[in-house]
């Protein structure tokens, strides 16, 4: 088998864990939200190690795609992505297509839900900052 083909398949393999991680960390932000909210703090301290746990390998496997695809010579982008799925048979093109699409979907998802826990946990914050009477005197109020 040649070297490219098999960068090719890594890349495949690659994406289709990446989906299955990031659906993982998508079901473990939405878990950490309710924790946040119930004030459940030994529940919200493990979903925080699991994600935690997680970063490491889909940072991992970013910089693995960015490695695989310079060195397939395409840009390391949605267009090198593009690219080397035009290699591809028609049935891989389209399944490998669908893949990718989906990963940046679930990407995009996992970071509105993570913006949103951090919305979230400003405010928790701002109110507990008001009830125990330490909230920072301003000069002005905007």
């Amino acid at each position: 088998m040649s070297r490219k083909l098999e960068q090719v398949k890594l890349l495949l393999r690659g994406i289709r864990t990446d989906n299955d991680d990031y659906h993982q960390l998508h079901n473990l932000l939405k878990e950490q939200r309710l924790c946040m909210i119930r004030r459940a703090s030994d529940a919200l301290i493990a979903v925080n190690m699991q994600i935690d746990g997680l970063y490491p390998a889909l940072s991992l496997s970013a910089r693995v795609r960015r490695e695989t695809l310079l060195s397939l010579g395409v840009t390391a982008d949605s267009i090198g992505i593009a690219q080397v799925f035009s290699w591809l048979p028609p049935v891989q093109k389209t399944a490998a297509r669908q893949a990718w699409q989906q990963l940046e979907e679930s990407i995009a998802a996992c970071k509105r839900y993570n913006e949103k826990n951090g919305e979230l946990l400003t405010r928790q914050h701002a109110f507990v900052q008001t009830f125990l009477g330490l909230e920072t005197q301003l000069i002005y109020h905007p």
